[in-house]
C-alpha cells in the first residue's frame, strides 16, 4: 500500500469510529423532561417518573436563549438528594457537562435547578433534562 492509501484508510477508520461513538452516546442518553424558563423565576422543577429507570448521570441542554445555572438539586426515589453548586453559563444549543450521580444507578424523582435566564426579547429559554445510563 502506498502512503496515500494508508492515509485515506486511516482517515476513514477514524471517521467511522467517531460516528459509532456519538451514536452509542446518543443511545444511552434518555430524555426525561423539559421546562420553558422565564427571566422572572429563580428556579424550576422537572419531574421524572419511576418507569424511566435508573441513571448514573444527568445532563441539561439549553435551547433558544442562554441560561446561567447556579445550583442543581437531584431528588431520588429513596428520599435522598444530591446538590451541585455551579455558576455555569450555558449558551443556546449547548449541554452542561455531565453531572455524575453518587451511588451508581439511581432512580430520579425530580430535578430542581436555580438559574438566571438571559432571554433576548421575547425568546424564552428551554431547558431539557437527560438521564445517562
Amino acid at each position: 500500500m502506498n502512503r496515500l492509501t494508508v492515509s485515506v484508510t486511516s482517515f476513514l477508520v477514524a471517521t467511522l469510529a467517531l460516528g459509532c461513538a456519538s451514536t452509542a452516546e446518543a443511545q444511552i442518553r434518555a430524555f426525561l423532561g423539559e421546562r420553558v424558563v422565564s427571566d422572572r423565576a429563580e428556579y424550576d422543577t422537572i419531574r421524572v417518573t419511576d418507569e424511566r429507570g435508573p441513571f448514573h448521570a444527568i445532563q441539561l441542554r439549553v435551547l433558544k436563549a442562554p441560561v446561567k445555572f447556579k445550583r442543581v438539586i437531584v431528588f431520588f426515589e429513596n428520599g435522598t438528594t444530591q446538590r451541585f453548586e455551579r455558576n455555569l453559563l450555558v449558551r443556546a444549543g449547548d449541554f452542561t457537562p455531565r453531572i455524575d450521580l453518587a451511588g451508581g444507578n439511581r432512580y430520579i424523582r425530580k430535578v430542581v435547578f436555580y438559574y438566571e435566564a438571559r432571554s433576548p426579547g421575547y425568546e424564552r429559554a428551554l431547558v431539557r433534562l437527560f438521564g445517562i445510563r
